[in-house]
């Protein structure tokens, strides 16, 4: 009674809310909460002080190495945002190319490739940039290059593609005051961070066909045993005499 009480009170309208893309979800949840508190309570001591990467030595922001908030630096930048309305256009791009991805690449993936994205341009901006980094650009560019290489395993090109991804680096360009050098590094600096967060997929994806192929292959003249099966093929067979038992207990009973 308690189970089917709880299962009532969290539909709406006969609709249940599921938590569908933990990883970017909670991501766009923490820029969010993050930026309320810097605005409304912190006036602007994250952003400036927290939420922006190290930069080299000639920046406003120099990495030191004996100084831990520098470490920090280099991933706690991608929460924060500029201002509002940049805030809002991220977390537009994030929760409509995150969630797909999501799905087909699995959510520890997607979390590692974040990770590895976020730190990797951290690094390259405390290396090269004398100007800081902040927001989620980079992450952007990394699901951008996902959704891509959907169509670049099936050797195509999706227009879709280039179209989103010459309008967000104009969206950058138009955001930035005074256009100079340094802003052109940081736009790279972006891009190399979304490409080798995304690399991980590009280089797993056609290993996994191989496998596949070749499984398919060596199973096909014989048919599979139990010892060769595993993974999805294991929880298959496992929910089948599940099934199985479920079956015969109800005919024992009749």
């Amino acid at each position: 009674m308690y189970n089917e009480y709880m299962a009532n009170k969290k539909s709406f309208f006969g609709l249940k809310f599921i938590y569908d893309a933990p990883a970017t979800l909670t991501f766009a949840f923490i820029c969010i909460i993050l930026f309320i508190l810097d605005s409304l309570l912190l006036k602007g001591q994250l952003s400036h002080n927290y939420l922006i990467s190290p930069t080299t030595a000639a920046g406003k922001m120099p990495f030191m190495a004996s100084n831990p908030l520098s470490y920090l630096r280099l991933v706690l930048y991608s929460f924060g945002a500029a201002s509002a309305s940049t805030l809002v256009c991220n977390m537009i791009f994030v929760l409509l190319l995150g969630p797909s991805m999501e799905e087909r690449y699995g959510t520890v993936v997607i979390a590692i490739m974040m990770a590895v994205c976020i730190l990797f341009s951290g690094v390259l901006t405390a290396c090269f940039s004398k100007t800081s980094l902040t927001g989620s650009s980079a992450v952007i560019f990394m699901m951008i290059f996902l959704n891509s290489f959907v169509s670049l395993s099936k050797k195509k090109i999706p227009v879709s593609f280039l179209v989103v991804f010459f309008l967000f680096i104009f969206r950058e360009i138009f955001e930035l005051e005074n256009a100079s050098l340094a802003d052109g590094i940081k736009i790279i600096i972006n891009i190399a961070g979304g490409l080798c967060g995304s690399l991980f997929a590009f280089l797993t994806s056609p290993k996994a066909k191989t496998a596949r192929k070749s499984q398919t292959a060596d199973t096909s003249s014989s048919e599979p045993t139990q010892e060769k099966r595993g993974g999805l093929f294991k929880r298959a067979s496992a929910y089948n005499d599940a099934d199985e038992t479920v079956v015969s207990s109800i005919k024992f009973e009749d």
